[in-house]
């Protein structure tokens, strides 16, 4: 059955939607806060691991300087797990919700991209 997204005899070209908010300063005023986001975080711990390389009496008060340093590596890695998944999580989830749509919406959503 044919589905209609308008009134009949109501045409897109004679009726075009008004825009009610602009996406598109919205997402790029996001994304460029995450982009500072990440940088701060990159360049702080950057700057810690600067820190032990440059001083080799720094330890954490609780632990000597091998365990310091081990602790350290796992935070870095943690830390660009985060950075990573933080950008590569969204994008999956919406592949997952865009293999739910139908091929008439996908084509369309292709289209206008």
């Amino acid at each position: 059955m044919l589905t209609r997204s308008l009134l009949p005899g109501v045409t897109s070209d004679s009726c075009p939607p008004a825009i009610v908010c602009d996406a598109r300063a919205a997402m790029r005023k996001a994304r460029r806060r995450a982009l500072w986001r990440d940088g701060v975080q990159v360049a702080l711990l950057l700057a810690v691991d600067a820190l032990f390389v440059r001083w080799p009496e720094s330890r954490l008060p609780f632990a000597g300087r091998a365990q310091s340093l081990t602790l350290l590596s796992f935070m870095n890695a943690a830390i660009g797990a985060h950075v990573w998944l933080a950008r590569t999580l969204p994008r999956w989830r919406a592949r997952l919700v865009a293999a739910t749509w139908s091929r008439s919406e996908r084509e369309k959503f292709r289209r206008r991209v």
